[in-house]
């Protein structure tokens, strides 16, 4: 019987593979889950449990170290900082820690070296992105700390300290250069730095068309929708002439169209709605949908048609001109009955909006033919054309505007 136990010939010891199999998968899946564990308490900013499950976790220490380090507790955060580094010397928390630990403790030299180290690392790390910020400008280099604000800026990492620190920047020669460097290949918060110009002070202005000129010598000019921020500051601060003059060397526009006012008075450049243009071009309201629309004109080119039909009381569309004090007389080319519609045009003066008395001229519609006196102060102007109508179905024909023109009236 002695054959009965042993191995015959090709019989597989399947369980025995198995069994052996099962207790190395054990082996490797248990150290990973402890792991897994340590990863999850410190996402849950828990690294005290994430030691528990692994002692020598070098997130778990470097988040243990910040705690401490916060507390006050220095030295102790400086001995766990340098056993994280240990495990994970790229780790930027174990740096960041063991570098502001450092510096706490009277260690200047060795908190520098660390801390500069980490910025190199860590471009996401606010902290210690406002540290290098200090630390650089405190050097006087203006360069590398206006860099550090745009890489917290990029990733939108606290505005209101960033975006007040670019628009300083533009104040001061060296530093606005240092600017424009950042602003050249147009980062993602440009836009929003440009849109918070619009509260710059007046006394400020100047910076502001240095800063648009530098741009320009950098190879980098605003784009239309900076441009119409900068137009629309000036025209605020009563720079309006200024604004027109910038605005119309940027058209380069032809002879004959450099002297008309308002511009575009044949409307063949009018943007859609709702599109941020310069102010000096027409502007057609989101309300005008349905009701005023650009059209070809039979005699060529294009003009505005508004169709009664519907309850509407508001502006169609609008332009900022520029007159100095003085008489003018407005024409236009009226197809139709404005009167039955409501249509009137309206000029204001910027930014007070005070209105500009319009009279008309032989009894007839102000809309086709009017005179009026910009007054002393009135440095800009908007010019829109407005309606006021029920939409009550009364019969009331399309009217047609075009060939708008103003001009002095001796």
């Amino acid at each position: 019987m002695a054959w009965f136990g042993r191995k015959q010939p090709g019989q597989p010891r399947t369980w025995l593979r198995g069994a052996l199999w099962l207790l190395g998968w054990s082996a490797i899946a248990i150290p990973i889950a402890r792991v897994q564990l340590a990863d999850l308490a410190v996402v849950n900013h828990m690294p005290g449990q994430a030691l528990i499950f692994d002692a020598g976790h070098g997130r778990g220490l470097a988040g243990l170290a910040v705690a401490l380090q916060l507390q006050g507790q220095q030295q102790e955060a400086v001995t766990l900082a340098r056993a994280a580094l240990k495990r994970e010397p790229m780790n930027v928390a174990a740096l960041r820690t063991l570098g502001f630990a450092l510096e706490k403790i009277g260690d200047k030299d060795g908190a520098n070296r660390v801390l500069f180290l980490a910025g190199r690392l860590g471009w996401r790390d606010v902290a210690l992105q406002l540290w290098l910020v200090r630390a650089f400008a405190l050097q006087g280099n203006v360069a590398a700390s206006l860099h550090r604000v745009d890489a917290l800026a990029r990733v939108n990492r606290v505005p209101e300290i960033t975006f007040p620190v670019f628009v300083a920047s533009i104040a001061d020669d060296q530093v606005r250069a240092a600017l424009v460097q950042e602003l050249v290949d147009r980062p993602n918060w440009r836009g929003d730095f440009f849109y918070r110009l619009l509260q710059l002070p007046e006394n400020r202005i100047k910076y502001f068309k240095a800063l648009v000129t530098d741009l320009a010598n950098a190879g980098s000019p605003i784009n239309p929708a900076e441009r119409a921020i900068y137009l629309t500051r000036l025209i605020q601060v009563g720079q309006g002439t200024a604004a027109y003059s910038y605005w119309l060397q940027d058209q380069k526009p032809s002879r004959s169209t450099a002297s008309t006012i308002p511009w575009d008075s044949g409307f063949e450049h009018v943007p859609p709605a709702g599109t941020l243009g310069a102010p000096f071009e027409w502007q057609m309201s989101l309300e005008s949908a349905g009701v005023a629309s650009i059209v070809p004109s039979a005699k060529g080119g294009q003009e505005v048609t508004v169709s009664p039909g519907r309850d509407f009381n508001g502006n169609l569309m609008s332009q900022t001109i520029v007159l100095q004090p003085g008489k003018y007389k407005l024409t236009a080319r009226i197809v139709g009955d404005p009167a039955s519609t409501g249509l009137r045009w309206t000029i204001r003066c910027i930014p007070n909006q005070r209105e500009v008395m319009l009279n008309t001229i032989n009894g007839g519609s102000e809309l086709g033919s009017a005179t009026f006196d910009i007054p002393t102060g009135c440095t800009a102007q908007s010019l829109t054309l407005e309606m006021a109508a029920r939409g009550d179905g009364d019969g009331s024909g399309d009217v047609t505007i075009d060939d708008i023109l103003i001009r002095r009236n001796s």
